[in-house]
């Protein structure tokens, strides 16, 4: 890696295959980094590279396709793979990447539907692969062309936690693909917002609820209608259209979490220690026997009761009259 480092002109470097069963290139071995300016493309995929994710891939600034996937990548998504200004296709596929995927990702300049993005005139990038032999065919002509579109492809992971709101800003995205992974929660409505989405895979998950209506009964007016059950199965409690799994009712997946939390305190008022509920009665009754009972039984401490609320009856009543005369003998 360090001896292409000079090539100021190079934009697009395949090394796929190479590095079998070595370790990424960590921040230390890169300290001095500083090529790979123009660099368009770089695939490191299929190598059984091990280690995280390193930060000195942040310092391309150029670049528009990462591909990672087939190696033992450990460790969460950086979030500064979200602030990379020119990245839109990226595939982490088949590591063993943990942890939530960071809300940052879902901010790519490139992807979301900003001027900045919009002006894109073809977000596409052709890359010709050339092959035969020297002796053979010298001019070494293409054979195949790879076509590369805005694409995140995260399938065959460890990532858990829930698909984020903020997906629904990358409104130039063509593909998004979260196979085999341990996503739980319900799948957010934001995700029709996603209107140039081709391919959408979220199954073989931990999803439940209910598959928002943008994404089962799909209007035929946008490209989401060319997803179909295969993209949700895997999902044991995911149910509605297009998955044979009916729901009990609507909305039962956007319910989900209000009805547990109900249930939650259902269950706590059914399971209030009686020790509080002895409590308060023991409390009221010693209150109001402490009182009575002694009027009851003291005969002395009765009278003396009695006579001071009389005292008072007689008092309140007194001054209620005066007041009322003096009203009344006002001109």
């Amino acid at each position: 890696m360090k001896i292409l480092m000079s090539c100021k002109s190079l934009h697009t470097l395949s090394l796929a295959g190479t590095f079998e069963g070595e370790g990424m290139s960590s921040d230390d071995d890169m300290v001095d980094f500083d090529g790979f300016k123009n660099l368009r493309l770089l695939s490191l995929a299929d190598s059984d590279f091990t280690g995280q994710i390193p930060l000195w891939l942040s310092k391309l600034k150029n670049l528009e396709i990462l591909a990672l996937y087939n190696n033992q990548i450990t460790g969460p998504i950086p979030s500064w793979l979200g602030t990379l200004p020119r990245l839109f296709s990226l595939n982490l596929t088949s590591n063993r990447i943990l942890g939530e995927i960071p809300k940052q990702l879902c901010r790519l300049p490139r992807l979301v539907y900003e001027p900045t993005a919009s002006q894109v005139e073809n977000c596409e990038f052709e890359l010709p692969i050339f092959g035969g032999s020297v002796t053979a065919n010298p001019r070494f002509e293409p054979h195949k062309l790879f076509l590369f579109f805005p694409a995140i492809d995260l399938s065959n992971n460890n990532i858990s936690g829930d698909i984020p709101t903020e997906v629904g800003q990358l409104q130039l995205l063509r593909k998004l693909n979260l196979d085999s992974n341990k996503f739980s929660g319900v799948i957010p409505n934001q995700i029709s917002n996603l209107t140039n989405l081709e391919l959408l895979n979220l199954s073989r998950n931990h999803l439940s609820g209910t598959i928002p209506s943008s994404l089962g009964p799909i209007p035929t007016s946008t490209q989401l209608q060319s997803f179909n059950a295969s993209a949700f199965e895997g999902n044991p409690k995911l149910c509605g259209a297009p998955l044979a799994n009916k729901c009990s009712r609507p909305n039962k997946g956007i319910d989900e979490d209000n009805k547990k939390n109900n249930k939650d305190m259902d269950n706590g008022l059914h399971q209030i220690p009686w020790f509080y509920i002895s409590s308060v009665v023991l409390g009221f009754i010693v209150g109001f026997w402490g009182v009575c009972g002694s009027l009851i039984i003291n005969k002395t401490w009765r009278y003396v009761y009695f006579r001071f609320i009389y005292n008072v009856q007689d008092r309140l009543y007194m001054m209620i009259t005066v007041r009322i005369n003096m009203i009344k003998r006002k001109p």
